[in-house]
């Protein structure tokens, strides 16, 4: 088998198909991670736990130039009917390839997480940073014909909004107007550098988001339930997606399905978790590509308890994790260690800063001597002095883990028996996920271990805003949600942000995921190109 591996981009879920995107030539195709009310509250294991549905991540991948090896007669990807094929609100990651094929966004997110013009021909950004004004391409036309004008665009940003796929990512968006047929202005209530990070959602004509298979501008265009043709009124130059009139739909169910399907050449393109409690192996020959995404994986605290709210303590913890070791044991190398709460692959992801609060058992012993942590009374298990009550109180509590997911389950376990090697006295609980919500909720834990897909503008405020989807454990802070805003007002401004949230432990990031992505060999020669552009 010949392993080629493919960096990613983007940005936030955990289960079945998933999707990447490649920025390298500009085109059209990009993934994204979860939405803003799902992922977030797919924090930490919060995610339709379905064969083939979306978790909690945002891949994206750089474009490659692989060997074509023969070639094939045909072109076809997989297609779960019963999900659907409704843009903003299909949970099938499988069918979310397909959207990859007939839709496309006002803009696109490049390997190092900067919006690139799709639809869009420009934008400008208001000096307060609370209005853009986007000026759209027009020659575009969709698959029926008509011509693309601003209201489907608000139209389809409408649909976006509140949707169960997108949920809140646009929820500091307060208007969305055509002032004119080729402008579209957005209004936000806070200020935005780079909005347009966020306006990857597909283009739909107007008052169509009820159809089958919405009208839309991408390439190919929806002919029945087993097949899509070329669209020969497609505005780009250049050549499409891939070399084939046809592409053909192969109704699957399950990920083994798919994997049967895969194996026979009925589809050839497959984007998958390979950390998944659904993931079915493949075993012929295949070109396979490592694709990373946008879903945090992370430990979190209940800040309002004694020991807990100790965040010299917690700080303590980011240098006990062996953040390297989970990517190898725990993921398979199919994820990217992070010290820091932003992909690797971005530009906002500061190398110095992020050694800073890497493992180093020292440095954890020295931050516990800082913070008057010790083990006071020899018994092995180290004590805080809570100066509330008066007295010392072993480090001890209780982790807890969504127990649908078996790959988060090992993590937790692993991380909860360092912890405890060096002195604390943790217990693991895995809870259901209807249990794991609620205690999450209630706040019937000390520490959980969780995972989210954040958007590709990496914005923590869910973390910090008073009732955010992420605020749990009394999380909400006040300065924090100050610095995430200041990060909105400029893009990669997160210095500060990052340093306070490393050495308070607000929250403790552990790594993002990466999926993999399957080619029938001789398949395809850019497989980046084919996945999922707004996934996120």
């Amino acid at each position: 088998m010949k392993r080629k591996i493919c960096a990613a981009i983007a940005l936030v879920l955990a289960l079945g198909l998933l999707s990447g995107c490649s920025g390298i030539d500009l085109s059209w195709f990009t993934s994204k991670f979860k939405t803003e009310s799902q992922r977030e509250q797919e924090a930490a294991g919060i995610e339709p736990e379905t064969p083939v549905s979306e978790d909690s991540s945002e891949p994206e991948g750089t474009a490659i130039t692989t060997e074509v090896y023969s070639e094939l007669d045909h072109f076809g990807l997989a297609y779960q009917l019963s999900y659907g094929l409704d843009p903003y609100n299909c949970q099938s990651l499988c069918n979310r390839v397909i959207f990859s094929f007939l839709y496309e966004p006002l803009f696109a997110v490049d390997q190092t997480y900067q919006a690139v013009p799709i639809l869009a021909e420009s934008y400008e950004v208001s000096g307060d940073g609370l209005t853009t004004t986007i000026r759209l391409h027009d020659n575009v036309r969709f698959h029926d014909g008509t011509k693309m004008t601003a209201q489907d665009v608000v139209y389809s940003l409408h649909c976006a909004e509140g949707s169960a796929y997108y949920g809140n990512r646009l929820i500091y968006v307060t208007d969305i107007a055509a002032p004119s047929g080729d402008t579209v202005v957005l209004t936000t209530s806070v200020a935005y550098e780079c909005l347009p990070l966020l306006l990857d959602m597909p283009i739909v004509k107007d008052g169509t988001a009820e159809e089958v298979s919405p009208p839309g501008t991408g390439p190919y265009r929806y002919v029945d339930a087993n097949s899509l043709e070329r669209f020969d009124g497609w505005w780009q130059e250049g050549p499409a997606l891939v070399e084939y009139d046809t592409i053909s739909l192969c109704h699957t169910t399950t990920a083994a399905d798919i994997r049967d399907n895969f194996e026979y050449e009925n589809v050839n393109m497959v984007l998958t978790d390979p950390n998944a409690a659904a993931y079915a192996g493949f075993h012929n020959d295949y070109e396979l590509w490592n694709a990373g995404t946008t879903v945090m994986q992370y430990i979190g605290y209940n800040i309002s308890t004694n020991v807990f709210s100790n965040y010299g303590l917690r700080s303590a913890i980011t240098y006990a994790i062996d953040r390297e070791t989970l990517v190898t044991e725990t993921m398979g190398g199919f994820a990217e260690a992070a010290v820091l709460p932003v992909s690797p692959q971005s530009d906002c992801y500061d190398v110095k800063l992020a050694n800073t609060y890497a493992y180093n058992i020292a440095n954890y012993y020295l931050q516990l001597e800082n913070a008057s942590v010790e083990d006071m009374d020899a018994d092995g298990i180290l004590d805080l002095y809570v100066q509330s009550l008066g007295y010392a109180i072993p480090v001890s509590g209780t982790m807890i883990v969504c127990s649908s997911s078996y790959q988060r389950v090992q993590a937790a376990t692993q991380i909860v028996n360092t912890l405890n090697s060096l002195g604390f006295d943790l217990t693991l609980k895995q809870l259901e996920l209807s249990e794991f919500q609620n205690a999450l909720a209630t706040g019937s834990y000390d520490l959980y271990y969780g995972e989210v897909r954040l958007s590709p503008n990496f914005d923590l405020s869910p973390f910090f805003r008073a009732g955010g989807s992420l605020s749990f454990g009394a999380l909400s802070d006040s300065t924090m949600e100050n610095l995430c805003m200041r990060a909105l007002v400029n893009s990669g401004n997160t210095y500060n942000l990052y340093q306070r949230l490393c050495s308070r432990g607000y929250i403790t990031p552990v790594l993002f995921k990466s999926y993999a992505l399957y080619t029938t060999r001789g398949a395809v020669s850019e497989p980046a190109k084919y996945l999922d552009w707004f996934l996120s």
